[in-house]
């Protein structure tokens, strides 16, 4: 065993085979150890920057990143090969693992939301530019879990407004919502609140005509109820 150890340390220093360097950051990869191959792979770039086998590498430590949940890193690299390789054939793939590594760097729905930014405009290059691609169904599903969790956050900026009694400001975040994420769960409670906010600043038509779009598309939502009451 320390002997077989003391190998694997060894030829984490890159031998002087490109090939065979190639094949055992694969066999890390196989193996599910992401750490060591995301490692490894970082020398190999350096030791065979110029050979057949570079830009496969490159492919091979963003996916090994990725997995490894380094996602600042597979954001960081992915960035890195659609700008040196913006004629390879599987840019689909990169732009897909630079997507999702914003999805997975995007926080609770309280939080900053620049990540969640960047994935939405990642996934709209992926169905822009490859809409036949296999990503495309997943990467359709991601962004209106992004999309919800936009709205999510306007909301929540809004009701902080709103319970501050800064009514015109959260006027603002609500009608967001009401814009821009209308397939949002959200949707409806937003809806209430932005009625609300019209009440409070003395716009009872805005007001009405707010409450009677929430009656009219969400007819059994408990927030129309609590609209009927303003």
């Amino acid at each position: 065993m320390g002997l077989l150890s003391a190998c694997a340390k060894t030829h984490d220093l890159a031998s002087n085979s490109v090939k065979e360097d190639y094949q055992y950051a694969q066999g890390l990869i196989d193996s599910n150890n992401y750490a060591r191959a995301t490692i490894f792979l970082e020398k190999f770039s350096g030791k065979h920057a110029y050979s057949e086998y570079a830009i496969k590498a490159s492919m091979l430590r963003i996916y090994a990143a990725y997995k490894d949940e380094e996602y600042i890193l597979s954001e960081t690299l992915a960035v890195r090969f659609l700008k040196q390789h913006p004629r390879h054939p599987n840019l689909a793939y990169v732009q897909y693992i630079l997507a999702q590594s914003y999805i997975h760097e995007s926080g609770a729905s309280e939080r900053d939301q620049t990540a969640t930014q960047h994935a939405i405009d990642e996934i709209h290059q992926l169905l822009k530019k490859y809409p036949d691609s296999k990503y495309v169904s997943e990467s359709r599903q991601s962004l209106q879990k992004m999309y919800n969790k936009k709205a999510k956050h306007e909301l929540y900026v809004g009701k902080f407004y709103y319970d501050h009694e800064r009514y015109v400001a959260s006027t603002n975040r609500f009608k967001v919502v009401m814009n821009k994420y209308q397939t949002s769960p959200v949707i409806e409670e937003a809806l209430y609140y932005l009625s609300a906010s019209y009440m409070h600043l003395k716009l009872k038509q805005n007001a009405q005509e707010i409450i009677a779009v929430l009656k009219h598309n969400y007819p059994q939502s408990v927030w129309s109820e609590k609209a009927a009451s303003l």
